[in-house]
């Protein structure tokens, strides 16, 4: 690709395209001064290929609706060998984020970024790393992460991930972070009514704007003001900032992203039915795309600094296409103001296929009043699909996973005892009355319907066989007390 087609591309993906001159790496003339105060949630970089990546901030204005600031890249921390150097937009309508796609960059190369404005204040020092060339044999290594809930718990697994990286060979360290979705919960808890969920510590997320209670203890957000402060309340974890700003992540969107038990632009909470909500899901992926830096498209087309969500109104979703898609107009646009499914390569031997489940997928059938006479606990067949099934026992790979797209905890039977707790339905609600635990029961296994752990049929025969030291590994980051990351994964097939 060359410079012309770069920076076409770039505007199509709504980014700021700056080009990199490999051959004129010079020091940088940028009067550059760190204060991270002014750059609140930091940096990160999104999305890599051999020669390009989205690098992405926020600077957050008093005065005015628009701002430039000046990135640039370096083959060095001290920026010594800048090669990239252009100016990006950041506006208040894009609540101050700011995202910017630098191309002709070398494969496999480590690069350092910054962000300085008018007056030389600058973000802190970001790290990215470009794809390898897709002829690379060598082996690729990455982490994999989900469900980073900063209401409910630490995220110090992502400290791990950097402790263990920084201290790794250089052909064992990691390339990228591939996170598999819910990099925010929607669904909230507040200290002062819930101190405790199970064993994990009720964080508060601060004053999120048009609240919405939906249960005893669960509130949602109803407006793009809500989810853009429950992404900077995520954002603000220093683990995850400090892991946005040592890798570059690749990013798809699971249910969280939009509303616990939604799809397309439905949303349901528990006791209630489904509700028709095409504005809400306009926020949600306006949201997303604000605060993560990805190639997904939005419907609005070129732009280079800011979402431009489209009108939808609020209307019932009755017909619906042979897939399940609901075919009411608003539901349509809504659901398609923002494309994030995508397909990356990664060298010779990965590809990264990134399916968007919960934007696209058709009602649970178990809601059909014909369902209520039909045996619908289980997802997997007869128990000896599950436990008897031989390739669930120790083998090749240190992780083994399920072929099933609903979620399934498996924790490998070497991983040290005492490392994760379970946490069960109703396994652990220390420091609740009884009523109260009850309550939170109720609502989890609401919440649960769709997914593996909800499937008491499925999880006995795994329940049976663990020894109650570690039963189930936890959802993704938010229950991990230690991580084992990817370059760990099938010690004996790196060179396939």
């Amino acid at each position: 690709m060359d410079r012309r087609q770069f920076l076409a591309s770039a505007g199509a993906l709504g980014v700021v395209g700056v080009w990199a001159t490999r051959s004129a790496a010079k020091l940088s003339a940028v009067a550059w001064r760190e204060d991270r105060k002014l750059y609140p949630q930091g940096v990160a970089s999104g999305d890599p290929d051999e020669h390009s990546v989205i690098l992405w901030t926020r600077r957050p204005f008093d005065q005015g609706e628009r701002h430039n600031l000046t990135v640039e890249v370096s083959l060095d921390a001290d920026f010594r060998q800048v090669v990239a150097r252009a100016k990006a937009p950041v506006l208040a309508a894009a609540d101050w984020t700011c995202r910017a796609l630098v191309g002709g960059l070398a494969p496999a190369t480590n690069y350092w970024y910054r962000f300085t404005d008018e007056t030389g204040a600058g973000s802190r020092v970001g790290r990215t790393i470009t794809a390898p060339r897709v002829t690379d044999p060598r082996p690729v290594r990455f982490a994999f992460v989900s469900c980073n809930s900063v209401n409910e718990g630490a995220q110090n697994a992502y400290r791990r991930m950097i402790w263990e990286d920084e201290r790794a060979p250089a052909d064992g360290k990691l390339g990228f972070v591939l996170h598999l979705g819910d990099f925010i919960y929607e669904v909230y808890e507040k200290p002062a009514e819930l101190p405790k969920r199970y064993a994990r510590t009720v964080y508060d997320l601060g004053p999120v704007p048009d609240e919405r209670k939906v249960s005893k203890y669960f509130y949602v957000p109803t407006t793009l003001a809500g989810y853009r402060h429950i992404y900077r309340a995520h954002i603000d974890d220093p683990d995850i900032q400090d892991a946005r700003a040592h890798l570059p992540f690749v990013c798809i969107g699971d249910n969280h992203e939009f509303s616990w038990q939604g799809w397309q632009s439905f949303i349901r909470y528990p006791g209630s039915a489904a509700e028709p909500a095409q504005p809400l899901r306009v926020a949600a992926n306006q949201a997303w795309w604000e605060y993560i830096p990805s190639r997904v498209r939005k419907a609005s087309g070129a732009g280079l600094d800011q979402f431009g969500p489209p009108k939808v109104a609020k209307a019932p979703i009755e017909k619906f296409d042979d897939d399940g898609f609901g075919t009411e107009q608003n539901n349509r646009v809504a659901v398609g103001s923002m494309t994030a499914y995508r397909a990356m390569r990664y060298g010779r031997h990965v590809d990264l296929i990134l399916t968007d489940l919960h934007s696209y997928k058709a009602t649970d059938p178990t809601d059909r009043p014909e369902a209520a006479a039909l045996d619908l606990g289980r997802l997997s067949g007869p128990p000896a699909g599950v436990a008897g099934d031989r390739r669930w026992r120790p083998g090749l790979c240190r992780w083994q996973t399920s072929g099933n797209h609903q979620a399934r905890r498996q924790e490998h039977p070497q991983f040290p005892q005492g490392r994760t707790r379970s946490h069960g339905t109703r396994s652990r609600t220390e420091g609740l009355a009884q009523g109260a635990a009850d309550q939170v029961d109720r609502d989890v296994e609401d919440l649960g319907r769709d997914q593996w752990h909800a499937r008491s049929a499925d999880r006995r025969p795994e329940l049976a066989r663990r020894d109650g030291k570690g039963q189930m590994a936890g959802q993704g980051l938010r229950q991990f007390r230690e991580w084992r990351f990817q370059q760990r994964l099938c010690r004996t097939r790196r060179n396939l």
